[in-house]
């Protein structure tokens, strides 16, 4: 007997609810982020070949199948090739419009605009797969009216390349991009070697020195705020500040030489220097910028700190910059056996030390000292003689010894390391490398040049850049063989090539980025030695 309750229905209803198509004729619901919910055929294809190898070598089908993991139903389907891809496992109605091996080149192609930095954009990499796609005739989805592949496949390709992700890139003059280049650094690496081999230097006498600036107008850090708030808003002293230079130096065990500070001023005042870092000196300027004069005075204060003597020799490090190189400057280091040796020009952002692991975290603290006095005093501006106060609290903050000593063991100063770049790290320079003329090598020389031109005016060290079709790129920077490289232009869309094809089917303007610029200069080496 039913004690339910008895529902009444008419012959013309019915009571099944018509569950929602999931195809319709004109698109299909796909799962964006989809997650598996079984384990089927995740044994890949490696292992489904290595077992397919087995079976036909004389394994009975059963045994390979436990050792693999494999049910016995599938491998017997590829076995007999009653699959449409026998050795592919594959779920679903569902295929990669690109093949395994194209992705792969495309994935490689992505990765080498990306060293020679001109990465592509994700409308580049799609335009890309689209033309790869109709040079090869495949039948794929993609729109034919915006002759690119969709979002869908581009966020496929990169689930199925982890390695890829979409960054915001910073912004690189060419000017470092090609100046960065291989005979440059061994022609720089060769001097410092020769250095160091005239005496037995130590860590604790090797040092670098840059200049870096301040400013009254700091950057607010990131601060709690109301959800849904357009525009959230941080005090400053004003919408420009005026810039105070400091003169910082470092050696290869983590000492730190007192900063100088430069001020935009005619004369100086002791107060400017009120909560200066301990033994740190200050000077004025008209504009608050390094001259001649002023490195010859950061000179003396060096070897003050430092009791540089004819008995004991140091290493500074620093860029091309005129004010280093003046009869002043020379005349002084000789006098007290100091050794200053410049980097190439373009080339601080890789090979000081000071740039690479030290500097962003000072301006990161100051930055943070600048908020926290603005805090604690409402209504008031930061001007010069609170200037060195804050900065104090940042330098004594920033200073540490590991900073300092993987500053050094990064660009090879400390221990000497000439082969610490890699060919990836040359590889923007490449695109528009020649041989360089055995006459335009540059000579070491034991008396530095005198004259307040910049080192950017020196000897050739390598020759004009050239277009692509004329240099060649290295074989072993070169992009993958099926890869055409045309630049992003309505013209000349990204295209992938196959066959590949002849070098007089490739337009002007192509394989890889090319400048017209003049040629890059070398630096001049100033090696000090009575």
């Amino acid at each position: 007997m039913y004690h339910g309750k008895c529902i009444h229905t008419s012959p013309n209803v019915s009571t099944h609810k018509t569950p929602r198509p999931l195809f319709f004729a004109d698109s299909v619901i796909m799962v964006r982020n989809y997650k598996r919910t079984t384990t089927r055929g995740q044994y890949g294809n490696e292992s489904l070949g290595l077992t397919l190898r087995s079976v036909s070598t004389g394994t009975p089908l059963l045994m390979a199948a436990r050792e693999f993991n494999i049910p016995a139903r599938t491998l017997r389907r590829h076995r007999d090739g009653k699959v449409a891809n026998p050795g592919v496992s594959q779920l679903g109605r569902h295929r990669i419009v690109l093949s395994t091996d194209v992705e792969r080149e495309l994935h490689h192609h992505v990765q080498y605009m990306e060293k020679v930095l001109y990465g592509l954009a994700t409308t580049d990499v799609r335009r890309l797969a689209y033309n790869v796609a109709e040079k090869r005739k495949l039948n794929h989805p993609f729109s034919h009216e915006k002759r690119m592949a969709g979002k869908n496949w581009l966020y496929g390709f990169l689930s199925r390349h982890q390695d890829l992700s979409i960054r915001a890139p910073q912004g690189t003059n060419i000017s470092r991009a090609v100046g960065f280049n291989k005979p440059k650094v061994q022609q720089f690496f060769g001097v410092y070697r020769q250095l160091l081999e005239t005496q037995d230097f130590t860590p604790a006498r090797v040092w670098n020195m840059d200049e870096t600036g301040i400013t009254n107008v700091h950057k607010p850090g990131k601060v709690l705020a109301t959800k849904g708030i357009r525009q959230v808003g941080k005090m400053t002293s004003g919408e420009r500040g005026k810039t105070v230079t400091v003169i910082c130096a470092m050696n290869a065990t983590g000492v730190y030489v007192p900063p100088m500070m430069i001020f935009p001023r005619k004369r100086m005042v002791d107060a400017l220097m009120n909560g200066a870092p301990p033994q740190a000196v200050g000077y004025v300027s008209p504009s608050g910028w390094t001259d001649s004069d002023l490195f010859v005075k950061w000179l003396e204060h060096f070897a003050s700190f430092t009791n540089a003597t004819r008995d004991i020799q140091h290493i500074i490090i620093l860029d091309g910059h005129h004010s280093h190189k003046t009869l002043a400057a020379v005349t002084f280091a000789r006098q007290h056996e100091i050794n200053l040796l410049t980097l190439p020009p373009h080339n601080i952002h890789k090979m000081q030390p000071l740039d690479r692991t030290y500097f962003k975290s000072l301006k990161t603290a100051y930055n943070a000292a600048a908020d926290s006095w603005m805090v604690a005093n409402p209504g008031k501006r930061i001007s010069f003689f609170d200037i060195a106060g804050i900065f104090g609290k940042a330098f004594l903050r920033s200073a540490s010894s590991e900073k300092a000593v993987h500053g050094f063991l990064t660009c090879g100063n400390w221990p000497y390391d000439e082969n610490i770049f890699s060919d990836d790290d040359f590889a923007p320079s490449m695109v528009t490398d020649q041989d360089q003329p055995a006459s335009d090598v540059p000579s070491v020389s034991a008396v530095p040049s005198t004259d307040d031109s910049s080192d950017d005016q020196a000897t050739n060290s390598v020759a004009a850049p050239c277009a692509a079709s004329d240099a060649p790129l290295p074989e072993e920077n070169a992009p993958p063989p099926i890869v055409e490289v045309v630049r992003a232009a309505v013209d000349h869309p990204l295209t992938i090539a196959d066959p590949p094809v002849s070098p007089d089917d490739i337009p002007d303007a192509v394989a890889g980025p090319s400048t017209d610029s003049s040629s890059q200069n070398a630096s001049k080496y100033i090696k000090l030695k009575q």
